[in-house]
């Protein structure tokens, strides 16, 4: 008599794996393959501030930022120095790189800024909150004074 094994669903990837490929994508400036790791209600939190200056951005608008912070910066460089990973949250250090060689828009620094030609640094972390193989949160830390700075953003 022949046993008949049970089918298994397919498991979801690991909450390491999905950061790993969105911030794969991330240096890859491919923003369809970042949309489609993240949850229809997804939430890009930016810590740079006081705590009821902003609420966080909505999938949409988490989308409209990456396009306009691909433009401002083509040559970017994303690459994590470390991550902890947890089953559901994984939280990364990272370096960003970049030449300003497009216009920031008003999304980021809240004003037109045209292309400076500089070449920034700027170091992070983010914690990220993945649910069955979707990001569901971003909380990115970051000094946005430094970045204005670097960029030499009258203030």
């Amino acid at each position: 008599m022949k046993r008949r094994q049970k089918k298994r669903e397919p498991e979801s990837p690991s909450a390491l794996q999905v950061i790993n490929a969105y911030t794969a994508a991330m240096a890859a400036r491919d923003s369809t393959r970042m949309e489609s790791l993240r949850a229809d209600g997804f939430q890009l939190d930016f810590v740079h501030g006081d705590a009821s200056q902003t609420d966080p951005l909505s999938a949409e608008e988490t989308r409209m930022f990456w396009s306009f912070w691909f433009v401002a910066f083509p040559d970017l460089d994303w690459e994590v120095t470390r991550a902890i990973a947890a089953e559901n949250v994984v939280v990364t250090q990272w370096v960003f790189t970049g030449t300003n060689s497009g216009p920031l828009d008003p999304s980021i620094l809240g004003s037109v800024e045209e292309p400076t030609g500089i070449t920034i640094q700027l170091r992070g972390a983010s914690f990220y909150d993945v649910n069955e193989g979707l990001i569901q949160r971003e909380t990115a830390y970051l000094d946005m004074a430094t970045l204005m700075v670097e960029l030499g953003v009258q203030l």
